[in-house]
């Protein structure tokens, strides 16, 4: 028998300071063993420019869910790098980074991993009907609208919501802006 489908909502979320001292984020889920995260799905609310904070050992795939966007670079120079709204970008957790605002406040959607341990990947999509989900995408994050996730009985996911324990190729109906999240278990 399969694990049921979890839904999370706003409510269920855990708010707590940035390890950098510099605003919150608001954990959504996560997963440790000991007082180590194998993997960690948080989102924040970035008002201002200045550092990330530093998740050693840990890799982060931040998505801008609001907001026009930033730029970042590293600490130590460099070229700074666009992180647009809905497009995934990967940060390796141990690394030095400052963020620039484009044009005001941005929401970032982070999920952080360890690459040791698992393979991680992050795919947004606009649904307008229907669609399958992929074998390995194990999380739905619904941004904006409303989705169905087709199981028996069928489970509904709104704005803010993540349904975790999706059962491979499932049907998503509806009209949403959804984050599919993979998490798999390296071998």
């Amino acid at each position: 028998m399969s694990t049921p489908i979890r839904v999370v909502r706003t409510d269920d979320w855990t708010e707590m300071p940035w390890l950098n001292g510099g605003g919150t984020t608001s954990e959504i889920a996560a997963h440790k063993e000991g007082d180590a995260w194998l993997w960690r799905l948080s989102t924040a609310i970035v008002a201002q420019d200045g550092p990330y904070s530093q998740f050693p050992g840990l890799t982060r795939i931040s998505t801008v869910i609001a907001g026009a966007g930033t730029d970042v670079a590293d600490k130590s120079g460099g070229d700074w790098q666009r992180i647009t709204p809905f497009a995934p970008i990967r940060l390796e957790g141990h690394r030095q980074v400052q963020g620039r605002l484009v044009d005001g406040p941005i929401r970032f959607l982070n999920l952080f991993f360890d690459p040791t341990r698992l393979f991680a990947s992050v795919a947004v999509t606009q649904l307008d009907g229907d669609r399958m989900t992929d074998p390995h995408e194990t999380m739905v994050f619904c941004v904006e609208g409303q989705c169905d996730i087709g199981t028996s009985p069928g489970v509904g996911v709104k704005a803010m919501d993540l349904a975790c324990c999706v059962p491979a190729s499932q049907r998503l109906s509806g009209r949403a802006s959804l984050v599919l999240i993979s998490l798999n278990w390296i071998r």
